[in-house]
């Protein structure tokens, strides 16, 4: 009676078309692509392929830039060597105490 004075709408369906994913097809299709091979893939998908493949981001079987790999391990590197550099100045030798009684003693002048 008076209780629904307005209208519900009724719920959209969801229209879901399942589909079967092949992952190692899909890896094929990209490496066919790389190549320059007819593959089921699309224009702009071939072409990123290609790219990434050309410059060097991944190599053979998805691995990334052994090179960019190393640089980044050998400025890990370097970082770790200076901070314990100064960690061992700051701890185990007096030249933070010699700083400090020189800056005392210009100071008293």
């Amino acid at each position: 009676m008076g209780i629904f004075m307005f209208h519900r709408p009724s719920m959209p369906e969801f229209k879901y078309i399942p589909r079967y994913y092949d992952p190692e097809k899909e890896e094929l299709e990209k490496r066919k692509a790389a190549m320059g091979l007819d593959s089921n893939l699309s224009d702009s998908e071939k072409l990123r392929v290609q790219l990434r493949t050309r410059w060097g981001r991944t190599g053979e079987n998805g691995q990334s830039n052994r090179r960019a790999n190393s640089m980044r391990t050998m400025r890990m590197a370097i970082i770790v060597g200076f901070s314990l550099f100064f960690v061992y100045l700051l701890f185990f030798t007096p030249f933070v105490e010699n700083f400090i009684t020189m800056f005392l003693k210009l100071g008293g002048k």
